[in-house]
């Protein structure tokens, strides 16, 4: 998911700095929702 972005957010006229700061932002964005997502079934103690 997180690796066919760049070249969509490129296409579309953004420079090079911007598509990277998007991207790291969408990076962020993707794994704090797995981690919220996955801590309900997720062992006590384990988390």
């Amino acid at each position: 998911m997180t690796f066919t972005l760049k070249p969509f957010l490129a296409s579309k006229g953004h420079s090079a700095a911007e598509v990277e700061g998007m991207h790291a932002a969408w990076v962020k964005s993707c794994l704090l929702q797995v981690t919220l997502w996955s801590y309900p079934y997720v062992k006590d103690g384990d988390f």
